[in-house]
This record gives C-alpha cells, structure tokens and sequence, in this order.
C-alpha cells in the first residue's frame, strides 16, 4: 500500500522541478497532464490524504462513471465492459498523469450521444401511443446500462412519452385554469376578455403540441450538450480523484473560479443585464437599474443578442447557437472597456448599441434588512443573509458582509427595534473571517470557532470586535440547508448562551473549512490551469463539539419539509466523519436578558401543541420520502393521470394546510424607502419578499420567542 504523504513528497518535488518546462505545453493533452500533476501536488494539502491504493481507485472510477453519465442514458453494457479493465488502474493513471482513459471515455460519450439523438429522431418519426401497459423506470442507481443500441432506444422511447405525458398533464392543469377564469366571467360585461382566453383544448390537440414541445426541447438539449467542449468535461475527470478525498475538495477550471470568486464577492464586471437561452439566442431576462445596459435606453428584456464586439475596432464575433456560458464571457471583461452588441429587437429590427462595462452588485448576495411589527405592536428587526461574502480583491468598491451586517442593525436601531432576528436559512456558508467578525458584534471580544489541521494542531479564531452592536434579545433561524458559516454562527451563540437558535432538528452538518489554491502558483503565465478548493481543516463549536455531521440543534425545533430527505452531509458517501476535541475558555454572555431556555421551549412547546401547520409540514415531508421510493410511472395514459391527479390533488391539501397567516406587518427601512422612489426593480424584489414574510410561520414563531425572552425579562 501507498502512503498518500510520502509517495507525493517524492512527486511533488520532481513534478516542481520540472514546471519551468511545462509552462508552454503547447496541446491540450499537455495542459490536461500538467493540471493532473498539479491537482495531485495540492492534494499533498489536504486534511485528510488518502491511500493510492486498490480501494482508493475504484472509488474514482466508480465516481467519474456515475458523474460522467448519471442517469445511464448514453454508455452501453459493452461500453462498461471496456472501461472496466481501468477500475484497478485510476490511482496508478494518477501517479503518472495518465489522462488517456478520460480521452478513451469522452470520445465514446460523444459517440453514444451523436447516436442517442439519432434513437430520438427516430422515435419522433414515428407515432407515439400511450396504451401500452409499460413503464418508465427512475431509480438509476437500480437500473443497469443499456446491453445494446435496442434497449437504449427502448429507455428513450420511455423517457420521451414520461415527459410528453408530464407536459399533457401540465396542460390540463392549465385547461383548469382557464376555466376557473371563464367561471368568474360569467355574467360580467367583459366579454373582451373572455374571448381572448384559449378554448379548452382537446386531448389529441394537448397530445400534439405536448409532443412538438418535447421534441423541441430534446433537440435544443442536444444542440447545447453536442456544443460543450470536449475540455470543459475534464472536470468531471478530476474531480472524481479529487472529491473522492471529500466532497468539498474540487477542482475549478478558470470559468469555474471566476464564477466562484464572482459568487463570494456577489460582484461580476459587465453590462448589467441577466441573460437566458432562447432558442439559441442569448436572450436579455432582466436589465439591473443603473447599470450600463439600462442607462443606455435602447435595450430592454426579450431583446436577443446577435453579435459581440470588443471595443469600436474590434470584429464582430456571432453568438448565435452559441452556449450562453460562452456569450457572457465575451460580453464581459475589464471595467470601463467597450463591448459593442448588434441586437434584435421584438420587431425583428436590428441596432447596434455600445456600452462601456462597469462593476455591477449582485444584489441578492447581500445582507437586507426590514422592520416587522407584531400584532401588539412590537417592533422587531430582521436581518437576512444569503451567504458570508467577503471582498476577495481588498479594494474600496468591495463589500465585507460583517461591514454590511452592522451598517444594517445601526440602521434597525434608529428606528427603535426591541428585537432582533437573523435569518440565515439557506446560507450555504462563506468566508471563515466573516462570520467570526459578525459574531463579535453580538458578543464582543472572544473565542468563536476553533480549527484542526492534518496535523492536529488547533488554533481558536476569535473576534476583535470592541463594541457590541446589538446587546438585546437575538434570535437566529436555520433550516436544514444552512451549512459550514452559518453553523459556526448558530453553534456560536447558542454557546455563549446569547441567542435562541429556530429551526430544524439540526442544520446541514458541514465542518470543514475549505481554501483556494491556484494551479498557476509556480509561474508568471495567464490563469489556464484553474484552481483547486482544498479541504485543510476542520473547525469546532469553542464548546469542543464538531458540527461535521450532526449539524446544529435547534433550541426551538420547528420540523421543515426537508428534515425528511436525505440532502444532509451525513448521507453523503466521501464525508468525513463527526469527532470531538477539547473546550476553549470562554466567558458565557454575562448581558440581559438571561435566557432561560427551558422556559421558551415550553412555550414554544405550548403554541405548536396541535398546530395543523406542524402536522401538515410533517405528513408532507414523509409523503414526499415516500414518492422517493416510488421507482416505476405508469406510461399509459389513464393511469398516468389518474397518478399524476392523485399527487397533484395530495399537494393541493398539504399547500391549503399550510398557507399561514403571521398576523405581521413587514416595511422597509427608512434608507431603504429613499431607493424605492428610483429603484423600481429593487422595490418589486423586496415587496415579494416581504409578502412571503408574512405567511412564514418559523418567522411568527421566532417573533413570538422574542416576544417571551422580553416579558421575562
């Protein structure tokens, strides 16, 4: 057996000796064989090393082959046959940088899909009945690749009438709708508008476009699937090696690594304009208020982007068919250059429009604030953060979240809060820094987290922070997707003993700590290697206890229609496992209000005893486990409706039963409501966000808990 550590001492440094050669690999297999050799010199890193053995190798390669084709629609029995004679070998390809069975794989699934498009045409050319009694299987873990070309085609014949039955089933919903409106203009004078809606289509008229809908979509999904890259693909090779370590040890090409870099710092340089394929078309979704696009006036959504150029003298490059991942990038580039685009109108005209880039906010990354008042009049802030970003470039136009996250509670506090909520829900994590930051303006100077590295050693991140912001009531809600920074935060306070945390019975169950390392480190030459996100710690609660696995309890648990899945880390296969280590000092909130903790539980306990919100959050969390497990749809037509019905009518209930009233009034802050007046893309957003505040029932619960900390004070 190998050991990771010293076989890849000794090949580090003869791979490192050897880069000032390789910086000019002039063809693709080169750079794919130097990426390989300096993905495996980072993984020397790694908290956790692994074995290049037996059991290390077959892991990648049943991992690249699940990842490669998912839901084995393309490779054959035949194919899996072939590539199995490098089960063994995957750790031995690694040590040499042997990237020719990733070759050997990919120019088959090109293969395979070229053929798989021709099974589909194939398919369409003919009737399509539903009166058979067969089935489309979707459990693809059960089911075995195809034996030959017959069965394959057998698969996607199942597959395309599945999804022509969804899209008459969506239909008749839609047939429903139509009808209910026509109901409710019976005997009014709006006759105008009842003519214009659709007559009630037939079951073959549904059958038909059903069927014209899906082939569109297929051929469409081929055009693009056919247009990736054959070296966009290598990532999926590697990250098999790598996320076999753990599943947070990836590899990013540089597209990816701009785009993660892009998402930590919630900012990206363009014209200001989100874009959607339609048709092959890179189409404008939505312009952002004040960014260039929408200062120019000659662009707006449904416009379709025809050509790119890059400055005025630049050649104009068409984007048409082409991937729309592709098309931003050349609408991107450096602040304050000029990119030209030639556009078509609705009309069918054409224009060509120049716009000078500029550094645009993605506004959903960031902290936002509002102000609730209760039904007794009590007035509460609440604070949500989608994720802990942080300013990656150190320069003055970037944004810190623990900056914006005390900017935001100055602001609550002048309108004379009594409470505070922060809502970390869905917050997959971020910036380690960050959150130890943002934890300081609650309780001040001191331990937050601590982290272990490979080699044990452990260090305790404490905050700096010399005023506490907020010293009043705290509430901090999670579901079972908020992860790694928001559990840091969640176990932090709950620690301190400062807040009440409101949730699930526990959070995601991430942690690890993760940092970027750049494959082009060792020289001068542009970004084209990529980089690698490496798991080099572990972090614990300061109470000693590690979040990896078992999450964050809540003190008040409230169940949430994923506490029944199985999307938390602990199911996942390459995690590492839950351990323990020793508590650091640290001084439990010694400010008001005390918390009593038994107290709000039963309270809480109270208030939910009976609640036909819980009990319908909790049938339709074991009802959605339970269609899981169904791994069979009928394909004939009547008792494909009469399934489809059945689930359809069941989630009418469980959304009837759990439609909740909060009895809240959600407004904006004051600085908030100057930008309304302008920023009429900016209102909408929060209006919506404020009209799903006032239906959340975990949010009127924690305003309730905040309620009962106050009286007991």
């Amino acid at each position: 057996m190998l050991n990771l550590k010293k076989t890849w001492i000794f090949l580090s440094l003869c791979s490192m000796s050897l880069l000032v050669f390789c910086f000019n690999a002039s063809s693709q297999d080169d750079r794919e064989k130097e990426i390989f050799k300096r993905v495996k010199e980072v993984l020397l890193y790694s908290y956790s090393p692994k074995d290049l053995d037996i059991s290390y190798s077959k892991d990648v390669y049943k991992k690249y082959i699940e990842d490669l084709d998912p839901f084995k629609r393309y490779f054959l029995e035949s194919d899996m046959e072939e590539f199995s004679k490098y089960k063994d070998k995957m750790s031995d390809m690694f040590i040499r940088n042997d990237v020719s069975f990733y070759h050997l794989s990919i120019d088959r699934l090109y293969k395979r899909i070229n053929e798989t498009e021709e099974y589909v045409n194939d398919i369409f050319s003919k009737p399509i009945t539903f009166t058979n009694d067969d089935y489309f299987y979707t459990d693809d873990k059960k089911r075995k690749f195809p034996k030959n070309k017959d069965q394959a085609k057998q698969y996607w014949k199942s597959y395309i009438k599945y999804r022509i039955l969804q899209e008459i089933f969506n239909g008749q919903k839609e047939k429903d709708s139509i009808n209910d409106v026509k109901e409710l203009l019976e005997n009014s004078d709006k006759d105008k508008d009842s003519k214009k809606l659709n007559k009630a289509k037939t079951k073959e008229e549904l059958q038909k476009e059903s069927v014209k809908k899906v082939q569109e979509n297929l051929s469409e999904y081929f055009r693009q699937v056919k247009l990736r890259k054959k070296s966009d693909l290598f990532s999926i090779f590697v990250n098999a090696y790598t996320e076999v370590f753990d599943i947070h040890t990836t590899y990013f090409s540089p597209k990816d690594k701009e785009n993660f870099n892009s998402s930590m710092s919630g900012k990206i340089i363009g014209i200001g304009a989100t874009l959607q394929d339609v048709k092959g078309y890179p189409t404008i979704r939505e312009l952002v208020i004040g960014g260039p696009a929408w200062k120019s006036k000659e662009i707006e959504a449904g416009d379709k982007i025809i050509k790119v150029q890059q400055g005025k003298k630049g050649t104009p490059i068409s984007v048409v068919g082409m991937l729309l991942d592709d098309a931003i990038r050349l609408i991107r580039g450096e602040e304050k250059t000029t990119v030209v685009l030639t556009i078509e109108k609705k009309d069918g005209s054409t224009k060509t429009v120049s716009l000078v880039r500029e550094e645009i906010e993605i506004q959903e990354t960031f902290v936002r604030s509002a102000i609730i008042t209760d039904d007794k009049g009590n007035k509460f802030g609440i604070l949500y953060l989608p994720e802990f970003y942080v300013n990656l470039e150190n320069n003055s136009k970037g944004r810190d979240c623990s900056d914006d996250v005390k900017k935001e509670i100055l602001e609550l506090k002048k309108q004379g809060i009594i409470g505070l909520i922060m809502d970390v829900r869905n917050n997959g994590g971020g910036s380690l820094s960050e959150v130890v930051d943002i934890a300081g303006l609650f309780v001040g100077k001191g331990p937050v987290v601590q982290v272990k590295d490979a080699s044990g050693e452990i260090k305790v991140l404490k905050s700096k922070e010399k005023d506490i912001v907020w010293d009043g009531p705290l509430i901090l809600m999670t579901n079972e997707l908020s992860a790694s920074a928001s559990e840091i935060l969640a176990g932090a306070m709950q620690d301190y003993k400062r807040a009440v945390v409101v949730g699930p019975l526990q959070t995601y169950g991430k942690g690890t700590v993760q940092t970027i390392i750049p494959l082009n480190r060792f020289g001068m030459e542009d970004d084209k290697f990529g980089a690698l996100k490496i798991t080099i710690q572990k972090f614990y609660r300061i109470n000693g206890s590690s979040t990896q696995l078992k999450g964050v309890t809540s003190d008040i648990i409230i169940p949430g229609i994923f506490s029944y899945s199985d999307i938390f880390e602990k199911s996942q296969e390459f995690a590492l496992p839950w351990d323990q280590i020793p508590s650091t000092k640290y001084t439990i909130w010694q400010g008001t209000p005390k918390i009593d903790y038994q107290y709000l539980k039963s309270q809480s306990e109270e208030r939910l005893k009976g609640s036909t919100y819980i009990s319908s959050i909790e049938k339709a969390g074991k009802w959605t486990k339970e269609l899981d497990k169904i791994d069979k749809i009928p394909l004939k037509y009547e008792k494909f409706m009469q399934e489809m019905t059945k689930r359809r009518d069941q989630g009418k209930i469980f959304e009837k039963e759990t439609n909740f009233d909060a009895k809240i009034k959600v407004e904006a802050p004051d600085y908030e409501l100057v930008k309304f007046k302008t920023d009429t893309v900016l209102k909408a957003k929060r209006e919506d966000w404020y009209k799903g505040m006032k239906k959340d029932f975990n949010l009127r619960e924690s305003v309730n808990v905040l309620n009962d900390m106050i009286s007991r004070k």
